[in-house]
């Protein structure tokens, strides 16, 4: 479990020629973390996701403010590697969405480990669409909180309330499917684009790997949560 509660986030999602660039931009930001970010003071965790048409990887990062994160990470001479991403070979592109999360919901599969993702980043007007949006959210949990093999959904909000990301997680991608059948999903959808002012972008995932900050000096390691077939 994370030793502090996350107060700020990031999302940086790479662009990449193939699943090969994919899986080396996958594994040079895991290894990274590993060796000198968990250690930052502030930071909290680290997901690394790969996208299903393998061409992008997102890596979520949760600091406890956005102070730790600016003098850890952003102007941190360690970050040299991780700050020239966008350079990497077969990257073809990169952005960085930081903001706070919200109030989320739980499924019957909270606490359980992550699988399948979707980061769902929407385009707002203002304050008042994100508190309508975020009441869709919330309007919509009472039957997704029974969905089978739902772990939680997080909104994030950008300081200037125009940019909403939606991350939802399952335990596995049948979890996954079997809430994209359900018919009130659509209806949901057409709700959500009446608030939009840009088209949203959608990100199917897998969890590559999941990693907690070191544990403080004197105190007995728990490490990460390491997704199927990944290490913590």
């Amino acid at each position: 479990m994370p030793s502090a509660e996350p107060g700020f986030v990031t999302f940086g999602v790479l662009r990449t020629d193939g699943a090969r660039a994919s899986a080396d931009a996958a594994a040079a930001i895991t290894a990274e973390v590993r060796e000198w970010v968990r250690h930052a003071p502030g930071f909290v965790s680290s997901r690394v996701h790969l996208g299903v048409a393998d061409d992008v990887v997102v890596h979520r990062g949760e600091w406890t403010d956005p102070d730790s994160y600016r003098t850890s990470f952003q102007d941190s001479p360690a970050g040299g590697r991780l700050h020239g991403a966008a350079g990497w070979p077969g990257v073809t592109g990169a952005t960085v969405f930081r903001g706070a999360p919200a109030a989320g919901i739980a499924g019957p599969a909270a606490g359980r480990r992550p699988g399948t993702v979707v980061v769902a980043t929407r385009h707002l007007p203002g304050p008042a669409a994100v508190a309508e949006l975020l009441g869709l959210l919330h309007g919509s949990g009472e039957w997704k909180r029974d969905s089978p093999g739902f772990v939680s959904a997080t909104p994030y909000v950008d300081a200037e309330c125009r940019t909403f990301v939606n991350y939802p997680v399952w335990v596995d991608r049948a979890a996954y499917d079997a809430w994209m059948a359900d018919p009130r999903i659509p209806a949901g959808q057409q709700e959500i684009a009446r608030l939009e002012v840009a088209p949203p972008e959608y990100l199917l995932c897998t969890v590559v790997s999941d990693i907690a900050a070191a544990p403080a000096a004197g105190t007995p390691p728990t490490g990460g949560t390491a997704p199927p077939g990944g290490t913590a």
